[in-house]
């Protein structure tokens, strides 16, 4: 019995050696590396509206405009505007919209406005018949999103909005307007 106990032992110990026996031949020198967590803390954004209304004026109905037809009249983002023809008279000032965006000075901020809005304003009118669509200035992508970066150097920045009128020629007579958003964040 003594020899069977003392074979158990030694088949045990040889069991413990050999499963111990690569902790023994292991290198001792584990790969180890530092991370960094760290933060900003800036001061909030704030957009002021300077002159947030992008203004067409007033567009006058001629004899010659086909109810049917689209016209297409523009205030660019720097207030320029283009359109009237033969078949429309305009009048009024026209203006674009102008905005001034706050922050952390030198900072930079992506600027985001939508990139269209349909007029309201009449009742019985149809949305279709008039609708917009917006241009940041400092955009000069050619896709469906309207964004643009600027600095904020000591602090602000500023930017305009134009844009594309469309008016179908039977839209009623009245006034129109829409809101459209206007947003900024930090990069």
């Amino acid at each position: 019995m003594f020899n069977q106990f003392k074979k158990t032992a030694l088949v045990a110990a040889a069991g413990l050696a050999f499963v111990a026996t690569p902790a023994f031949a292991a290198n001792g020198n584990p790969a180890t590396e530092t991370g960094t967590a760290k933060v900003r803390i800036l001061q909030p954004l704030s957009i002021d509206n300077i002159n947030g209304t992008l203004d067409f004026g007033v567009l006058v109905k001629g004899t010659t405009v086909a109810p049917a037809s689209y016209y297409n009249f523009t205030v660019d983002t720097a207030g320029a505007f283009g359109g009237c023809d033969a078949a429309w008279a305009c009048s009024a000032t026209k203006t674009a919209a102008n905005f001034t965006v706050s922050g952390a000075p030198d900072e930079s901020v992506q600027v985001t406005i939508d990139p269209s809005v349909d007029l309201d304003g009449v009742t019985g009118a149809t949305n279709d018949f008039l609708d917009v669509d917006l241009e940041l200035s400092g955009d000069d992508n050619l896709d469906a999103v309207e964004e643009t970066s600027l600095v904020l150097t000591g602090g602000d920045a500023t930017f305009s909005v134009g844009g594309t009128l469309r008016v179908r020629g039977d839209v009623l007579t009245g006034t129109y307007s829409e809101t459209f958003t206007v947003s900024a964040e930090y990069l």
